[in-house]
This record gives structure tokens, sequence and C-alpha cells, in this order.
């Protein structure tokens, strides 16, 4: 892969709010705006990014959050940075398909933004940044700014895994897919579907009178050196468990060498039970890890999607292809 270069004297962050809004929105905007001021980044934000929506819980209509458009076809942007997560982003993926980017783009957040992680890995081959979205970074939850910008200075980084079911001893290479939980459960048969080479494309019509009739959907892109990362919160362990048994029945562990299991914060008691009956009972060939400190706490470690990483001596690691300069 290619280094991307972050020119900070040229090149701007996009705020976007493809998803929810939140209290003080502005005033919480103005302070995030404040912190990337004080790290050199310049920024562009649309002026519409709260003017609301009939639904309460979008930060402003539908077509206002494909702004997205915008910032993927503006050269000057190469980071486009996610205000907050919540929900919305799957309303509007869809239409997101014709977007002709212009230059180098890198996206960064969580949550709900899985969604467009999909979209820019998959359809786009572009890598993304598994971080925090902008208002995670002031409170109440204060998650540290400094993971993210030393990724995209360029630096190693290095994850600390938990083994939890260790089928081999031999390294394990491949690309990070994944993200929050529910939505990647809720993406089944879109075109954001996670599938192996040899399950991708292939999807039983429905309908046709014909069971066995095979069509083919050409959005689905197929990958078998897939380590899957899977996060989520607010999520009581049965719903927990049924969206890891709705994945398994998917047919997407197919093309998985890994699993490994961020936080799951604001459950139940039972949610790190109904994890460990579904590794032990319906995955038994696929390594299983867990790594403290990625999602919805108040630690959440960076992780570049769509580029490749290693597992070595219950250490995940990757190099940056990022990198920022001053003035070039």
């Amino acid at each position: 892969m290619k280094k991307i270069i972050f020119n900070k004297q040229q090149d701007f962050i996009s705020i976007i709010e493809p998803a929810s809004s939140c209290l003080d929105a502005q005033d919480k905007l103005k302070e995030a705006i404040k912190i990337l001021a004080l790290h050199g980044f310049k920024t562009l934000v649309d002026d519409k990014i709260f003017s609301g929506d009939a639904l309460p819980f979008f930060a402003a209509s539908k077509e206002e959050r494909l702004r997205m458009f915008e910032a993927m076809e503006n050269e000057q942007v190469k980071i486009i940075w996610a205000f907050r997560g919540g929900c919305g982003c799957s309303e509007f993926v869809e239409d997101c398909f014709n977007i002709e980017p212009k230059g180098d783009k890198v996206l960064i957040g969580y949550s709900d933004i899985t969604v467009l992680h999909l979209l820019l890995n998959n359809h786009y081959n572009i890598p993304t940044i598994h971080g925090s979205v902008l208002t995670s970074l002031l409170p109440p939850t204060n998650q540290d700014i400094m993971p993210i910008i030393n990724v995209l200075k360029g630096e190693k980084s290095e994850i600390q895994l938990i083994p939890i079911k260790k089928i081999s001893e031999e390294n394990i290479t491949g690309t990070i897919t994944g993200g929050n939980l529910t939505v990647l459960t809720q993406l089944i048969s879109t075109g954001l579907q996670i599938h192996s080479h040899s399950y991708a494309s292939l999807c039983h019509s429905r309908g046709s009178g014909n069971p066995e009739k095979i069509i083919l959907d050409p959005r689905f892109h197929g990958d078998d050196n897939k380590i899957l990362l899977l996060e989520d919160v607010n999520e009581k362990a049965y719903a927990v468990h049924r969206n890891l048994v709705q994945l398994k029945n998917t047919g997407i562990f197919e093309c998985i060498k890994a699993i490994i299991f961020g936080d799951f914060t604001k459950g139940d008691e039972f949610v790190e039970q109904a994890i460990k009956s579904f590794y032990l009972n319906h995955i038994q060939n696929i390594g299983t890890y867990k790594a403290a400190g990625i999602a919805h706490g108040e630690v959440n470690h960076p992780v570049i999607m769509n580029h490749e990483v290693i597992i070595n001596s219950n250490v995940l690691s990757f190099t940056s292809p990022f990198e920022i300069v001053e003035n070039k």
C-alpha cells in the first residue's frame, strides 16, 4: 500500500456527522475543532451539520448527512473524521456506491461508522482507522487523541491481546474487518456484508420458485484473509449471542482467520458468558482473542482497517501507511 501523506499546510480534516447528534452539539463541535487546531490541523465543517430531521435521532436529513460525498470528492480533504456515531449511516450508504474520490482519503470513527468503514474498505479499497469519534475525545469519555495522531504520523502500533482460544502458535497475518456487532448483523444481505471468496456473490434467490438458483451481486467483495474485530455497547447478553449466531449462520466466519473481541460495554452481567458460549460451541477452529480498550471505554486503541496486520505472541501489530508533514 502506498504512503498516504497529510500536509498540515495544505490539507484539511472534514468533520462529518452521518448519524446521530447529541446534547450541546455545537459547543462540543467547537471544543473538538479546538483540540484538532492545537495539533496543527485545519478543519472543514458543513454549516448544516446539525440542522435536524423529522426523526429526532438523526443529526440532519438524509440529504445533509450525504455531505460525505463532498469530503470524498474534495482533493484537499485527506482525513474524514466522524463527529459521533449513534445511528443513521445505513440509511444512506446505498447512495454512496458511485462516489468518485479525489486524492487520498482516510476515515476515522467507530460504532455506527462501521457502515462507512465497510463502504470505503470494500468498495473503494481505502484504508480507514477504527478509532475515536470526536465526541469521544471530550468529557465524559475523554479518550486520548494521541494514539490516532501517532498512527497518522506513521508510527508502528502494538496492542496486547488476551488469547481465549488459541488454535496454533503460528503467526496470523491478515487484514482487519468488522466493527460494531449489531451494525454488522444489520448489514447482512446488503452490498456491504462481509464475504469470503468462496461465498462471495452467491445468494439464493427468493420467490423465484427455484431455491437452487444462484444469482450474482457484483457489489459483494470477498477475501479469505480476514481478521474479524467485534465490539458493542448497550446490548444485553441474549442480543450479543443472537447476533453472533446470525453472523455464523450467514457464513461470514468461513472467511475469518481469527476473531478479536474488543470491549462490550454497558451490557449486562451475562455478556462475557454469552461470548464464551458462542466461541466454544460454534467456532471451534478459529483462533479467538480479547483486546481490552477497543471501542466505547475510556481507552480506544486505533486499528487500521483494510491494511495488513499480524498477530504474534499475543500482540496485534501493524505498520502505518500514513505520514504527517508540516510542509511539503
